[in-house]
This record gives C-alpha cells, structure tokens and sequence, in this order.
C-alpha cells in the first residue's frame, strides 16, 4: 500500500504511561496502514491499546516513540491540521441533554465553522440517514440510547471530514440501533467514499467491515480469522459473553 493510498500509517508506535514503580505500554511498537476511503476496524478487549491509538491518531496526545502519519501529516508536528480535516467521536460523546436535536447539531456546526448556508442540505441529508428528521424538536435528554448515538454521529459529520474516527460507537447501544449505525456507516462509505477507523469489541461489528486489525495489550495479532457471531465480546470486555480466542488481523470481512 503505498502512502497516498493510506490515511493512517504506524510504524513502531510506542505510548507508554508512567505508573508507580515502571512505564505501563498502552501501545507496543504497533505498525499498521489504513486503507483510503474504506471501512477499517480495531478490535480488541478492554485495555487493547484502542482509545489510545484513536487519541494519537486524533493528534489528542504525542506517540512516546515511533511515527504516525494521519492524512499524510505527521501526527505531533501537524496535528492541528489533522483536526481540522477529521472529525472524531469518543466513547462519551458531549451532547447538551438541554439542548434539542437541532440545536445541537447547530452549535456542533458553529464550532466547526461550517457555514450556515451549507447547513440545511447537510443537516437534512444527516437527520435523514439517522432517523431523526421526526425529533429535531426533542431534547436530546430524551431521546433513547440508540437515537443519541445517532444524533452523535449526526454531529460529528456536520462538516465533512477526510477521516472518521469512531471509538466503540455501539457501546451500551441495542442490538437494532446498533445494526442500524453500521449500516449508516457504510453507506457513508459508499456514498461520500468516506474513510473510516472505528474500534469495537463486538466479533460480529468487525466482520462488517473491509479490514481489520487485532490488538491485546497494545500489541497487533497477526494470523488466522474472526469467526462469524452474534455479538460475541472478546474476551475482557466489560459486559462478558462468550470468550474467543486470540483472534488476529488484518482479516478481509465480509
């Protein structure tokens, strides 16, 4: 893959977090390279490496060692530029409860400068994909855990980025509106030729997308495939179900 075919590239990356007594790696010389304009995933359990390498890749915290290109920017020298060109969606996303469904993807369009001619067209086309053109007068407080989801990403794409990082989007999430942000996500995909970098701890979320990386302790898993499941956690992820094996990547899904 060469570079102008990437918009993540790592190579030997190293993030390290001083604990008492030593250095706890959070990633372990990790090297992987993201495909442009396709659905990739992260997988892995809980203390993987995945919201540290998503804040790296989002220019939220510098590597210890190693390099990271994102966009084809150095992630540390260019890393305000970096956020200028992609949008990111934490595990808790910051919407205002007090605030309706529109008045929320305004304020998230007024921090991202998007101009409010361009807003009508992007809005509509978003509350549409999202289910939400019916509820742009309720609170977002109100609204279920699935439609606040939605109404997350809703404002995370208000402008549209060259990069989506998306981290564990689904956590606490039913399984329909679960399938129902996945299938946006792909559509996304498919019609805005959107890049996509989303973690997951669900084996079955990670099948649904082009490729796939596996990461356990901050290292990369190299050899075998997922197994097809119906939200089969990997193991140590909080909320259990069914342990699976040491599964590795990248994998092509289906």
């Amino acid at each position: 893959m060469t570079l102008e075919d990437s918009v993540i590239r790592a190579k030997d990356l190293y993030k390290g977090f001083a604990i008492k007594g030593g250095v706890l790696p959070a990633l372990d010389h990790l090297s992987l390279s993201v495909k442009r304009g396709e659905l990739t995933a992260v997988i892995g359990p809980d203390g993987a490496g995945k919201t540290t390498l998503m804040r790296l890749i989002a220019g939220l915290m510098a590597p210890s060692s190693g390099s990271l290109s994102v966009l084809g920017l150095d992630s540390v020298k260019d890393a305000q530029e970096i956020q200028s060109r992609i949008s990111y969606m934490p595990q808790k996303f910051g919407l205002y409860e007090d605030l309706t469904v529109a008045e929320n993807m305004n304020l998230y369009a007024d921090l991202h400068g998007v101009a409010k001619d361009k807003r009508p067209a992007r809005f509509q086309k978003l509350l549409e994909m999202m289910g939400l053109e019916r509820f742009t007068g309720r609170f977002a407080g109100k609204l279920s855990g699935g439609m606040k989801q939605k109404l997350g990403l809703a404002c995370t794409l208000v402008r549209s980025p060259d990069l989506l990082l998306l981290d564990e989007p689904t956590v606490g999430v039913d399984p329909l509106s679960r399938r129902e942000l996945w299938d946006i996500l792909k559509e996304f995909v498919k019609e805005e030729h959107l890049s996509i970098f989303v973690s997951t701890a669900y084996m079955n979320e990670a099948e649904m997308c082009r490729h796939v990386f596996v990461l356990n302790k901050g290292r990369r898993h190299a050899g075998g495939s997922a197994e097809p499941g119906q939200g089969t956690y990997l193991p140590g992820h909080a909320g259990g179900g069914d342990a699976h094996p040491d599964s590795p990547g990248p994998f092509t899904g289906r």
